[in-house]
């Protein structure tokens, strides 16, 4: 049922006059006889006594201009609601982001921003790597902040390099190669890993690195625990190859980080679908790029 035709209805109740109606609503005599007709077709009563020129309301009519002042009232109610809501999603910013962005810079760029604009609501979720970009196409996120070790397609997504990390081989403190800086890496090929899971994508480009050096790693745990690979590796049940600054909140305990002399580089980006423009977002990007696009 068409709310216009409730809306016609209610001024001719007020006017009693077809022509007050029309001048009210910006439309014609014509117009709001038919409106009166559909709708009385659509509920099977008279609504008006049409004698001498004169109208007025029928038993029936009275009925029907209660309920629909109550619907009319309640409607706008509802757009009002609707109306507040779309202002509060506006000034929301949702991003969704790996469980070790704490490690990283992401984390103060959000609080800076949260400073900055206390009436923008900034909420931040951990999410595994490997849903982060799916989770983003759907909407339900503004941006992520992922590891990546390879490029997303540029048409559809803007990216923001923030930060960089290396790969780093973890050791218990008295193990033999602790004090070495130069090593090669088959000489891991006995070794016990314990390795962050596919769920973070770092363990596939850990293993990529191995098969270049011949050999198959024996991974014991695979996990998203970093903490727990470090009480692994500090009670000298294996090693691990890891990111620098994931471990670097764990240097103080008993274990030794050597970096690895490799090509692999992992960036830790900002990204946003091109198509997404609510203005918290829009706000939240532009200050990145200014401070991290030269």
């Amino acid at each position: 049922m068409n709310f216009q035709k409730f809306q016609v209805f209610l001024s001719l109740c007020e006017t009693l006059s077809y022509t007050e109606t029309a001048e009210q609503l910006y439309t014609t005599q014509g117009s709001i006889s038919k409106k009166i007709i559909a709708l009385e077709k659509e509920l099977g009563v008279t609504l008006f006594n049409r004698k001498h020129r004169q109208i007025s309301l029928t038993e029936e009519g009275e009925i029907v201009r209660g309920y629909v002042q109550t619907m009319m009232e309640t409607f706008l109610e509802m757009q009002e609601e609707l109306r507040a809501l779309s202002e509060q999603e506006k000034h929301k910013l949702t991003i969704h982001g790996i469980p070790s962005m704490s490690s990283y810079s992401i984390i103060s760029e959000i609080a800076r921003f949260q400073k900055q604009y206390p009436d923008y609501n900034v909420v931040v979720e951990e999410e595994e790597a490997d849903r982060l970009m799916h989770h983003l196409d759907d909407g339900s996120c503004d941006a992520v902040f992922t590891r990546s070790f390879t490029k997303v397609d540029p048409e559809l997504y803007d990216t923001l390099n923030l930060d960089h990390d290396r790969f780093v081989l973890v050791l218990p403190k008295n193990h033999l190669l602790a004090n070495k800086r130069n090593f090669d890496l088959a000489e891991l090929r006995e070794e016990t890993f314990f390795q962050l899971g596919n769920k973070t994508q770092m363990l596939k480009k850990v293993q990529e690195l191995f098969h270049t050096y011949g050999f198959e790693p024996k991974i014991e745990y695979q996990g998203n625990r970093i903490s727990l690979i470090v009480d692994f590796i500090e009670k000298d049940m294996g090693v691990s190859v890891s990111m620098e600054k994931l471990i670097a909140p764990y240097k103080k305990r008993g274990v030794i980080c050597i970096p690895l002399e490799i090509d692999i580089v992992s960036e830790l980006n900002l990204v946003r679908l091109k198509k997404n423009t609510s203005p918290a977002l829009e706000i939240f990007w532009k200050g990145m790029q200014e401070k991290y696009s030269k």
